[in-house]
């Protein structure tokens, strides 16, 4: 059976990063959820790479650990699960033979909680690979670049096809031919990172008739599927080396160069900006190599390509990004050890793999650590959903939730997990508990642009990035303003002027409130390294619709729904209790917040006089108390009318 391994990234990207572009200078566990809850029907800003489907999982994690994970990822508010659905796994005994149920059981797990699911479409099984596979595998193995069989092309796209129709048919939640319990995918990628050789060794023309095939495919079996790229890791928009990696745009352009027409072929374009060595906005980086350098990059090259080829700008996505915290004592968490198969070829004995022989001739690269602690990874993540939102950015799948290797591969990127392994408890890792506030704070927020304390201006020809101040805003679904502020070296004390009548919060990272008090219109505090957030929010206040109400009954009927509309005309959630004074009428539910809820009232006339009746209804919140007045009136029967039926002979 394959086993579709997490992708190790490029080493000679990683030189790049290190050789030219740096400049020297908890919550309790979480239960799972006790009934079905409705998938989201839109893509929005928060996912996560949660690997859930992985068949790793099966002696991993098991039934009871998978459980927790998905009860653990919904309490975090991850809305959004990014999977693989491997082609090497789904069809590998030979065409037509499929295996669906273990993807069937947790898919529709994952729907049950709640998640919106991103699928990926990638592998090839052994019957369907192209011929010269095992010459493609050796091709740079001599550099250092090892690949695995299953990532080989397909040797007839249209068995690709086949495969993508039949699982978006599966999956796409609309009852017919669906897999049990009809969970829905909406969102899928034509394969992962093919412009690297470890997870696509073929071209980039290649791809691009892999990608038009997938996206005719998945359009035919769901004409409402939203089909994005493969995720391709960008640097600057136009490095390559000479051992099968090249920047995702780069690469992209070739493809569309060999298959313009794949142009059409992609709803969204998903980038993975790795960086992990660095932060996102590291002074002494290059700044066209930094986060906010290569979305802008990235962004300008779809506004580029949809003036060349027609049509709308495309959305952008980051499907992978993340920051391992592989520590000092793990071998694989220096550049050295990284990127050691890469460089065997400069020792003095080309193509031995003695890293002592390689440190003599790269000393500091020997001695640089890669990883990042708990703390730098929990602010490095803050920052990058920040960056990314205000910049437009669509949707960012953040790499990962869990490692479903649960580290025995020995590599960098299973610290990338804000959960341990199961091994330790799923031990919530301080970026867990940042993603839990930071999606709390973020829900159905709009970016504003930068604040009065933003001193950084991108400029794609400076050198290098500087000390500066990140201030960026953004306004909430319920009305509160929020800034997130911080520095990427070093802390200081600033002063923000805030909007009259406000309540004004300071939110740390990990969720402590602390009330401000604003002086003379303004409030201070202190930003550094690690964000904070600085809420604003007019005081609740209570609207309901309609003010009163007037309802007629029969006492033949069966009791009858009417509707009260809550709403906050302040910002923030209102919360509220309901009651009635009278046996007749009684809200459906007695309780509850929300910027906007609805409040069910149940009139049943059962056992009344025909006659008049009036009643109250009384609302008591944080933002003010309202009485609804209620009256009712009784008759012996109600006649339904009816509009008259028009026809012509």
């Amino acid at each position: 059976m394959v086993h579709v391994a997490q992708t190790r990234r490029s080493a000679s990207a990683l030189i790049c990063l290190l050789l030219l572009l740096l400049l020297p200078p908890l919550p309790a566990p979480a239960q799972p959820h006790p009934a079905a809850l409705s998938q989201p029907t839109t893509v929005n800003f928060s996912g996560m790479n949660t690997y859930i489907t992985g068949l790793e999982r099966i002696n991993n994690d098991g039934d009871d650990g998978i459980a927790d994970l998905l009860a653990r990822g919904r309490a975090a508010g991850i809305t959004w699960a990014r999977e693989e659905l491997s082609w090497g796994n789904l069809e590998r005994r030979d065409k037509g033979r499929w295996d669906w149920k273990y993807f069937d059981q947790r898919l529709l797990q994952l729907a049950e909680h709640g998640y919106g699911i991103v699928g990926m479409l990638l592998t090839t099984p052994k019957w369907a690979r192209v011929a010269d596979c095992q010459t493609r595998i050796e091709r740079y193995t001599g550099a250092g670049v090892t690949t695995q069989d299953y990532w080989c092309p397909p040797a007839n796209v249209q068995d690709f096809a086949d495969y993508v129709y039949a699982t978006v048919e599966r999956y796409d939640g609309d009852g017919y031919n669906d897999a049990p319990g009809s969970p829905r995918i909406a969102a899928w990628q034509i394969w992962n990172e093919p412009n690297a050789w470890e997870t696509w060794p073929g071209t980039p023309a290649e791809y691009g008739l892999l990608l038009q095939a997938g996206y005719a495919a998945a359009k035919a079996a769901d004409s409402r599927a939203i089909v994005a790229t493969g995720g391709l890791y960008v640097l600057d928009g136009f490095w390559a080396d000479s051992i099968g990696h090249s920047d995702g745009l780069r690469f992209i352009d070739e493809a569309l160069t060999a298959v313009p027409t794949a142009w059409n072929a992609f709803d969204a374009l998903a980038i993975h900006p790795y960086m992990p060595d660095v932060a996102p906005d590291q002074p002494g980086l290059v700044t066209r190599v930094s986060l906010w350098g290569r979305i802008i990059t990235a962004r300008d090259w779809l506004a580029s390509r949809a003036q060349t080829y027609g049509g709308p700008i495309r959305p952008l996505w980051i499907s992978e990004v993340g920051w391992s915290t592989c520590d000092a004592g793990q071998p694989d968490c220096y550049a050295l050890q990284a990127t050691a198969e890469h460089l065997a070829d400069e020792a003095p004995q080309p193509g031995a793999r003695d890293y002592r022989l390689v440190s003599n001739h790269y000393p500091e690269l020997a001695a640089t650590l890669i990883g990042k602690t708990e703390a730098e990874q929990a602010n490095y993540m803050v920052r990058t959903h920040a960056i990314a939102l205000t910049l437009g950015v669509q949707h960012l799948s953040y790499f990962q939730l869990e490692d479903k290797f649960d580290g025995r591969l020995g590599n960098f990127w299973e610290e990338a997990a804000i959960l341990g392994s199961k091994d330790q408890g799923y031990r919530p890792k301080p970026a867990y508990q940042a993603y839990t506030v930071l999606s709390r704070q973020l829900a159905g927020a709009v970016a504003l642009g930068p604040g009065a304390h933003h001193t950084f201006q991108y400029d794609p020809n400076e050198p290098q990035h500087t000390v500066e101040r990140y201030h960026l805003r953004f306004r909430r679904y319920d009305n509160v303003l929020i800034d997130i502020l911080w520095r990427n070296q070093g802390s200081q004390t600033v002063t923000l002027p805030v909007e009259p009548n406000h309540n004004v919060t300071l939110i740390t990272r990990d969720g402590t409130n602390h009330a401000l008090t604003a002086q003379q219109g303004s409030v201070s505090f202190t930003i550094g390294e690690q964000p904070i957030y600085l809420n604003q929010a007019l005081p609740p206040v209570l609207s309901v619709t309609p003010q009163t109400l007037k309802l007629l009954a029969a006492p033949d009927e069966p009791p009858r729904t009417t509707m009260l509309w809550l709403s906050n005309l302040g910002a923030g959630q209102v919360i509220w209790n309901a009651g009635s004074d009278a046996a007749w009428l009684r809200p459906d539910t007695t309780a509850g917040q929300g910027w906007r809820s609805t409040l069910p009232l149940k009139i049943d006339a059962t056992g009344l006089a025909p006659g008049d009746y009036t009643a109250g209804i009384t609302i008591v919140s944080n933002g003010g108390t309202q009485q609804i007045p209620v009256q009712l009136r009784v008759v012996p029967r109600l006649w339904r009318s009816y509009l008259p039926l028009a026809g012509a002979e």
